[in-house]
C-alpha cells in the first residue's frame, strides 16, 4: 500500500512548478525556482506502520524521479529529537542526489513523536533560501507523543511550535502540505488546520484507492507533467516484456517508474534502439529519458519477476513547452478584442502544429472589474472567474496552429481576461490579464448663422448629420438651460430647433452623450432689434397698411347667438358632478385628479377657465377660456366652444360653435393642439 505514497510526493510538487508570470502584451508561462523541504516522522511507530521503508522509499523515488531544473530538496528527521537534516541541495546529477538519499537512509525508526520540534526546525532550514518559491512536506503516523520522552518538552511545547511555525509560514508565503501516513494515531483535524493556515492541503494514505483518487485530483490541475498507470498487477514468476505506448508531443523528459513491496530484479528499458539507464533500489526502479524523439512512439520494459510479484508501472511525461497569451491590452469600445495563445519550446520556437493544438480545448471569457466587489473577501477573487451573470465568453477557435478568441467589447471600462487550457496532460487555468477599453468622446459641431431678428424662421438642425460617436454609439442629446431669453429651443426627433424671440444674444448649449461620455457643444446667434433691420422697415409697413385694410374690409362670421341660448336656458341649473384627469401633461407640471360640484355655480353658464384658474398652463394650452358648459332642462348640459382644440364627447367630435348635449356618464375628451395635453371629464350624477 505504501508505495503509492510516492505519487502524492510527485503530484505535490510538480503542481507548484510553473507559475503563470506575465510580460508587456505577451503573457509567457515561465518556471520559477522551486525548493522542497521534507519534513519526515522517524518515531518508533514508524516500524511498523512502514516495515517495508517505502515511506523512505517513496521520497528517495521522488528525488530520483522529479524534473531536476532549478529545483531543491531538503530533509529534517525527527522523533523527539532532530536525528538529521540538511538546507535544501541540488538534485541535478546523481552525485547530488545521492547526498539526499544517504541522508535518508542514515536513521532508522525509534523514539518518541514531536512534530512541532520536527516542523519549526524544517521551517527554519527553508527560510534561510533566498526568494523562491517554498514548499514543506510533513510526513507523520500520528500525533505528538512525549510521554516517557527525557528531552524536557511537553505536548504544549510542541503543540504551541507547530501553531506558531504554521502562523509564519502563511506570513512568509511557504505552503505546508501534510500526509497522515498509514494506520494513523490520532486527530487527522491537526493536519488539516496547518495546512489550512498555509493555503495548502491535507492528505490521507490509507488505501491505494484513495491514493488513486488524490493522485489524479492533483495531477488534473496541471499542464507541464502527466502521469499515466501503465499495469498494476500480480505476475508469475518469470521473464516479462510490457510494452508502453508513447503518445504525447513535445516532451521535454520521460520517466519511467516501477514500484513493488517485493524485490525489484535487474530491469531493462529499451527506447528504440537504446537501452536506458536505471536507477535501482529495493522496492523502485527509475529510468530517465532525457533526449525525446517525437516519431518513437513505444519503448519496452524488459524485467524477470518472482512469484506473486506485485508490479505497477508509471509513466511520468514532462512537457518542455511554455504557454504564450498575446493580446492587445488597450484598445477602443466596440473594437474587436483578438487574443491568441500558442507555444513556446525550449529553444524559444513557436509550436505552429494545428494537429497538435486540435487535442486541446481552450476557453476564453472576460469580467469588468465594475462587477467585482473591493472587500477584503472580493479582492481575493479578483485572480478566480467570476459567474456573476456578466460574463463575456469569447469566440475561440483554431486557425493556422494558434488558438485565437475573438468578441466585441461594449462597454468602457478595465477589464480581465482569463483563459483556461486543457489536454489528455491535464489543464492549466490562465492568470487573467488587464484589458482596457477606452470610450471616446462624441465628435462634431453646430452649424454657425448669421444674425437674425425676431421675424426670422425657426432654424432647424438635423443633428445626426453635424454629430457622430467614434466608437459607433447612438448619440442622445438634451438642451441645458443658459438662462438666455433671446432664442427659445426645443428637440423634437433628433431635430434642434432654434427660433429668435427677442432681441439680444441668444445662447442655446447642448449635451451630446453617448451613455458613458458626455459631450457639451454651444450654439450662439445674435437677434437684431428691428429698428436696426432698416431694410425691413418698407416691408413691415407694407404688411401694417395690409393688415389695417383688411381689419376694416373683412367681416368675420357671425358667433353662434350663445346670450339666446343663455335666455332659454336661464332657468336651468347645473347639477352633479365634473371629474377631471390629465392623462398627458409635461414632465414640468404636475396635475392630479380633480372634481368639481357643478351645484355650486349658481350662474347657468360657464367657461372650463373658471373650473381649471389654478393651472393656467394647461388652460392656454387647451383653450379652456374658448369652451363653455350651459345647464340644460332634465339635469343635462349643453358643451359649445371656439377653440382649436380636438374636443370629443365619446366617440363623437364636438365641431366648433355646434352646441352638443352633455348626459349623465358622458365624458368629454379635450387635446391641445401641440399634443402635450390631453383632458378627460367625466359627467357624473351625485346623490345631494
Amino acid at each position: 500500500m505504501n508505495k503509492h505514497m510516492l505519487l502524492i510526493i510527485l503530484c505535490l510538487f510538480l503542481n507548484l512548478f510553473s507559475p503563470f508570470v506575465v510580460c508587456a502584451e505577451e503573457f509567457t508561462s515561465e518556471k520559477s525556482g522551486l525548493d522542497v523541504m521534507f519534513v519526515m516522522d522517524y518515531s518508533g511507530s514508524m516500524k511498523s506502520n512502514d516495515s517495508m521503508d517505502m515511506a523512505r522509499g517513496m521520497v528517495k523515488a521522488f528525488v530520483d524521479t522529479v524534473h531536476s531544473t532549478d529545483i531543491r530538496v531538503g530533509f529534517v528527521a525527527y522523533n523527539d529529537r532532530i536525528l538529521s537534516s540538511t538546507s535544501p541541495l541540488a538534485i541535478r546529477t546523481s552525485e547530488e542526489r545521492a547526498v539526499i538519499k544517504e541522508l535518508i537512509d542514515k536513521e532508522t525508526y525509534s523514539g518518541n513523536t514531536d512534530i512541532g520540534l520536527g516542523l519549526s526546525y524544517g521551517c527554519e532550514l527553508i527560510n534561510n533560501t533566498e526568494k523562491r518559491k517554498r514548499v514543506i512536506v510533513l510526513i507523520s503516523d500520528g500525533e505528538s507523543d512525549l510521554h516517557g520522552s527525557n528531552t524536557g518538552r511537553k505536548w504544549e511545547d510542541s503543540q504551541r511550535d507547530i501553531e506558531e511555525t504554521a502562523k509564519q509560514c502563511a506570513v512568509d508565503g511557504i505552503q505546508i502540505y501534510t500526509i497522515a501516513f498509514g494506520a494513523y494515531d490520532g486527530n487527522k483535524n491537526a493536519l488539516e488546520v496547518i495546512s489550512e493556515t498555509t493555503s495548502a492541503q491535507m492528505y490521507t494514505a490509507e488505501t491505494p484507492e484513495k491514493l488513486i483518487e488524490i493522485l489524479y485530483g492533483i495531477f488534473n490541475t496541471n499542464m507541464d507533467y502527466s502521469i499515466r498507470e501503465v499495469t498494476d498487477s500480480v505476475y508469475a514468476p518469470g521473464k516479462q516484456n510490457i510494452r508502453v505506448g508513447l503518445e504525447e508531443k513535445y516532451l521535454d523528459e520521460l520517466d519511467i517508474l516501477l514500484i513493488s513491496p517485493q524485490n525489484i530484479g535487474d530491469v531493462h528499458i529499451l527506447y528504440h534502439d537504446k537501452e536506458i539507464e536505471t536507477i535501482n533500489h529495493k522496492n523502485y526502479v527509475v529510468g530517465k529519458i532525457t533526449e525525446i524523439d517525437d516519431d518513437i512512439t513505444e519503448l519496452t520494459v524488459q524485467l524477470e519477476t518472482e512469484k506473486n510479484q506485485e508490479l505497477q508501472i508509471y509513466l511520468v511525461s514532462y512537457r518542455a513547452l511554455s504557454p504564450v497569451f498575446s493580446v492587445n491590452t488597450s484598445m477602443n469600445k466596440n473594437e474587436e478584442l483578438h487574443c491568441e495563445l500558442y507555444f513556446r519550446d525550449k529553444a524559444g520556437n513557436m509550436v505552429e502544429d494545428e494537429a497538435f493544438y486540435q487535442n486541446f480545448t481552450c476557453r476564453f471569457w472576460m469580467n469588468n472589474t465594475e462587477d467585482i466587489g473591493n472587500t477584503e473577501e472580493e479582492e481575493n477573487t479578483k485572480n478566480k472567474p467570476l459567474d456573476n451573470g456578466n460574463i463575456q465568453i469569447l469566440n475561440t477557435k483554431i486557425i493556422h496552429g494558434h488558438i485565437q478568441g475573438n468578441e466585441t467589447l461594449k462597454q468602457s471600462g478595465t477589464w480581465l481576461l482569463y483563459g483556461h487550457l486543457e489536454d489528455p496532460m491535464g489543464s492549466i487555468e490562465l492568470a487573467p490579464i488587464q484589458v482596457t477599453v477606452k470610450n471616446r468622446v462624441p465628435e462634431g459641431e453646430l452649424p454657425k448663422i448669421d444674425k437674425c431678428t425676431v421675424l426670422s424662421k425657426e432654424t432647424q438642425i438635423q443633428l445626426n448629420d453635424y454629430f457622430s460617436d467614434p466608437d459607433g454609439d447612438n448619440l442622445v442629446y438634451t438642451l441645458k438651460d443658459t438662462g438666455t431669453k433671446a432664442l427659445q429651443a426645443e428637440i423634437t426627433d433628433e431635430v434642434l430647433r432654434v427660433k429668435p424671440v427677442e432681441a439680444g444674444t441668444g445662447i442655446v448649449e447642448l449635451d451630446i452623450t453617448d451613455g458613458e461620455a458626455v459631450y457639451t457643444c454651444t450654439y450662439e446667434a445674435e437677434v437684431i432689434p428691428l429698428w436696426k433691420a432698416y431694410w425691413w422697415v418698407a416691408v413691415l409697413a407694407v404688411i401694417l397698411c395690409i393688415a389695417i385694410v383688411w381689419k376694416l374690409t373683412h367681416k368675420p362670421k357671425p358667433k353662434p347667438q350663445l346670450k339666446q341660448l343663455v335666455a332659454d336656458t336661464r332657468k336651468n341649473q347645473f347639477c352633479g358632478k365634473l371629474d377631471a384627469y390629465f392623462t398627458l401633461q409635461p414632465e414640468t407640471e404636475e396635475i392630479r385628479p380633480l372634481s368639481f360640484s357643478m351645484y355650486q355655480f349658481a350662474d347657468n353658464k360657464l367657461s372650463l377657465d373658471v373650473l381649471f384658474h389654478e393651472y393656467p398652463e394647461a388652460i392656454e394650452a387647451l383653450e379652456l377660456d374658448a369652451m363653455y358648459l350651459v345647464a340644460d332642462e332634465e339635469r343635462k348640459m349643453v358643451l359649445y366652444h371656439t377653440s382649436k382644440s380636438s374636443v370629443m364627447i365619446g366617440n363623437s367630435i364636438v365641431c366648433r360653435e355646434i352646441q352638443y348635449s352633455v348626459s349623465f356618464g358622458d365624458v368629454i375628451y379635450i387635446t391641445s393642439p401641440n399634443k402635450r395635453y390631453d383632458l378627460e371629464i367625466h359627467y357624473i350624477a351625485v346623490i345631494q
